[in-house]
């Protein structure tokens, strides 16, 4: 190779570093926007809250898919389909309730449900993981995103309901599982995942909804007032 193939090879090095740079600062930014919880809710908009909302579930639905990759690539002679596992004492990926409010607040209790499990995920995989491995750090950075979209689902349920408190699901709740050896909680910690990404998914869906329905509807009530 002479020395013009290699200053080539080089500059295309330096400019995909270049690209990823800028890629993970975009997405870093993006993200410190979206998790902001230091502003009242009082002081965002309809479309102001709902927005960020949808952002962030969005942004979050994509790094929890990568999320379940990574935890089954970690956990050795491991098959997909345990995944898939029944377990009942893990929160459904299902949203419930008829109207906007009741759908948020479903959205809201889960979220707060899911934490506790993501924590004790979070728990086993120190134990069975090196420190070095992405995997922690993904695991960590999930279960601050879920804590940070529970305060913007909160904000939309008091635009939505001004004058009624969200009620507060227990802080940990009974059905996080006993002692278990390691392959149950292999196996324990990729259904909680799985059923996270599921329900991160049908959560960003449900926002944009609820955005393009209520912020359409503040605006066209706006218009009709001049």
């Amino acid at each position: 190779m002479n020395g013009h193939d290699k200053n080539m090879l080089w500059q295309v090095h330096r400019s995909q570093s270049t690209s990823m740079v800028l890629f993970l600062g975009v997405i870093l930014f993006i993200f410190v926007d979206l998790v902001n919880t230091t502003v009242p809710c009082s002081t965002m908009n309809c479309n102001k809250n709902l927005h960020k909302g949808v952002k962030l579930a969005k942004l979050m639905n994509r790094t929890s898919a990568e999320l379940v990759k990574t935890y089954q690539a970690n956990q050795g002679d491991f098959a997909e389909q345990f995944c898939k596992t029944s377990m009942d004492n893990v929160p459904t990926s299902t949203l419930s309730g008829q109207t906007p409010p009741e759908r948020v607040l479903s959205i809201y209790t889960h979220l707060k449900e899911f934490l506790p499990h993501l924590m004790k995920v979070q728990e086993q995989q120190n134990d069975l993981q090196p420190p070095s491995s992405p995997l922690l750090r993904q695991l960590t950075e999930i279960k601050d995103h879920v804590s940070h979209l529970s305060h913007k689902v909160n904000c939309i349920f008091q635009t939505l309901q001004p004058n009624i408190p969200v009620p507060e699901p227990p802080v940990w709740p009974t059905r996080i599982p006993p002692a278990q050896n390691v392959f149950q909680q292999k196996v324990y910690g990729c259904v909680v995942l799985t059923r996270l990404s599921e329900f991160l998914s049908k959560t960003a869906d449900e926002l944009r909804l609820l955005k393009n329905r209520m912020c359409k509807k503040k605006r066209t009530q706006k218009m009709s007032n001049y």
